[in-house]
């Protein structure tokens, strides 16, 4: 039944006035970012890692859906031009504040399937490494699991020329589409991210536990730290813990928080806002004094790159 004012009309109408704002000069416009701490459940207060989201305001000043913002810049063609923004003004921040970032391993950000099919664009991201050497050890490019499957040969080639410039390379949204584990054996990567639909309310489907464990195990033996994404609650937390999962990401840590917070803090865990969760964090963090364990991320270790 057509309704003139419905809801889905006006997002429709909405949609499209982006996209044609992102066809312009104008199409960075309103962006800017946010960052979420990610927490090691090793040594939850020995490092302060993050992934940087990206987001969007209206000329109004209105909060844009990311998904909005997304769909529409993937209609317009121009997903490469905002997955550039996103690198040099991550790269330029971390430049900027690197001095106040020394407890920093590494720092996440998502590319898109369109801007990896971009020649172009792969050109603009290995000149920006090249020229950030000093920092690009920071920096962890995420690949969806579904980009990589696409086109495998270009994936990998992608994955090998980043790794040597410096960066690190994270498998985002692992087990959420056809997962093969075949093209593990070809794309090296150093981290790998369940996919949340796995890591919300795991407590309640013993399945999920099953499958976040073997996909533990496997990244394991294949030298991949892990980190699960989604976790809202501190017992999903102590199940991340007893599985073996490295790090942590979700709103039982901290929402997205103004680039600005990530200069106060010390550590990841210090977002936390759950008091029991803080003590948990403390146990961990005095039981790894106790046996000196030595983080593969940390300075330490020497994974650190320049």
């Amino acid at each position: 039944m057509y309704e003139k004012y419905a809801l889905a009309f006006q997002q429709h109408e909405a949609e499209l006035k982006l996209i044609s704002q992102l066809s312009t000069s104008s199409a960075t416009a309103g962006l800017y970012l946010e960052m979420q701490p990610i927490m090691s459940l090793t040594a939850p207060y020995e490092s302060l890692n993050f992934e940087v989201l990206l987001r969007m305001k209206d000329p109004e000043g209105n909060v844009v859906p990311t998904e909005r913002l997304i769909t529409a810049a993937e209609a317009s063609g121009r997903m490469a031009v905002i997955d550039r923004w996103v690198l040099t003004t991550t790269l330029a921040w971390l430049d900027q504040h690197q001095e106040r970032l020394k407890n920093t391993r590494f720092v996440c950000m998502n590319l898109s399937g369109a801007s990896l099919n971009d020649e172009k664009f792969l050109q603009d991201v290995y000149e920006l490494l090249e020229k950030n050497r000093h920092i690009v050890g920071l920096l962890c490019l995420e690949i969806t699991e579904s980009v990589a499957l696409h086109d495998l040969d270009n994936t990998r080639t992608f994955v090998n020329k980043i790794r040597r410039i410096g960066a690190r390379v994270a498998l985002d949204d692992f087990g959420a589409g056809y997962t093969s584990f075949s093209y593990l054996k070809l794309i090296t990567a150093d981290l790998l991210k369940i996919d949340g639909s796995f890591i919300v309310n795991m407590n309640q489907h013993p399945a999920n536990i099953a499958i976040v464990e073997a996909i533990v195990n496997l990244a394991k033996n294949l030298g991949m730290k892990v980190i699960a994404e989604w976790a809202e609650d501190r017992a999903t937390v102590q199940t991340l813990i007893e599985i073996g999962v490295d790090y942590v990401q979700g709103y039982v840590v901290s929402r997205s928080q103004h680039p600005d917070n990530m200069l106060l803090a010390t550590s990841s865990a210090g977002f936390i806002k759950d008091d029991e969760l803080t003590l948990m964090m403390n146990q961990i963090g005095k039981a790894e004094q106790a046996l000196n364990q030595v983080d593969l991320f940390s300075e330490a270790s020497g994974s650190r790159l320049h």
